[in-house]
């Protein structure tokens, strides 16, 4: 999927919408939901407003994924992460930042690479944030049983019919008792699939996976390595689908459109806003969900 931001199109559209740190959905506040509703004092509503409530949620989703990960670091001077589908490391500055670690992005993206790079170099963070090149997490090439911690925001589901290989591949480099703490949009169990075609179509996939399933690929990848890879917690958000695809559309039919323009083809933005449809009707049937894992490897 790497290859898939590598593309203009998409690489100029998620560089811009979620300002060049992230590209996940957002946790929004009751005020935030509402606020597309009703201009903003003083004036007409507009993409500026969006855009910052966007950046805000970013944010909220990121701290969830710190809050999570503490354990991982607790009596340790100087730990050792991975993010695995890591885009432009906004999530692993912020690990490094939070709990004084080193993070390995793992990132097939090469242009999603390069702009990572740059902000190390820019915050003089390169010593702490390690971009070894372009890596699948299916084979990050690193060292087994050395990582405190492997963290990974709403990328799992672009590895496919691979995501269970994307679990064993954290469970293997994992040390004893280290911590998988990842997001991610799935399909609702036993969802009927049939459903749920054009939200496949969007993300180029023919499925997604489940809360169910990452617990049964976890067990699996456990078993593998003859130990255990447990789930600590789960938190549920799916509503926060609606909401944040819900106001990426609303940009897009306002003046960001225009702001695109000569950078994103009107043929990617009008089949960017039919997914998008697609994605806050099926959130709103209650057919996808997204939220927050923590496994264990015991």
């Amino acid at each position: 999927m790497g290859y898939y931001y590598d593309e203009g199109d998409a690489f100029n559209f998620y560089l811009t919408i979620w300002g060049g740190d992230h590209c996940h959905v957002g946790i929004y506040t009751a005020e935030e939901e509402a606020q597309d509703m009703q201009p903003p004092a003083g004036g007409v509503k507009g993409e500026s407003t969006e855009s910052d409530t966007i950046l805000l949620a970013s944010n909220r989703s990121l701290e969830k994924i710190l809050e999570l990960s503490k354990p991982a670091f607790e009596g340790r001077s100087e730990g050792l992460a991975m993010d695995m589908g890591a885009a432009y490391g906004g999530c692993a500055r912020a690990l490094s930042k939070k709990y004084g670690c080193k993070v390995v992005c793992v990132e097939l993206s090469k242009r999603e690479n390069e702009v990572n790079i740059q902000r190390n170099v820019e915050l003089k963070m390169q010593d702490k944030i390690i971009v070894p090149g372009e890596l699948s997490f299916l084979d990050t090439q690193q060292e087994a049983g050395v990582f405190d911690c492997c963290v990974s925001e709403d990328s799992i589901l672009h590895a496919g019919k691979a995501r269970p290989a994307v679990v064993a591949e954290a469970a293997r480099v994992l040390r004893k008792g280290g911590l998988f703490v990842f997001s991610d949009i799935m399909q609702k169990d036993c969802v009927d699939t049939s459903t749920l075609k054009d939200v496949y179509d969007r993300i180029g996939l023919e499925d997604m996976g489940s809360p169910a399933k990452y617990i049964e690929w976890a067990s699996q990848a456990g078993k593998l390595l003859a130990s255990s890879f447990q789930l600590k917690r789960y938190e549920d958000f799916s509503p926060q689908i609606a909401v944040h695809y819900g106001k990426i559309l609303k940009m897009l039919e306002g003046p960001t459109r225009e702001k695109l323009r000569g950078k994103v083809s009107d043929e990617y933005i009008v089949s960017m806003m039919k997914g998008l449809r697609a994605w806050v009707a099926a959130s709103h049937a209650g057919s996808i969900v997204w939220g927050f894992f923590v496994f264990e490897k015991l």
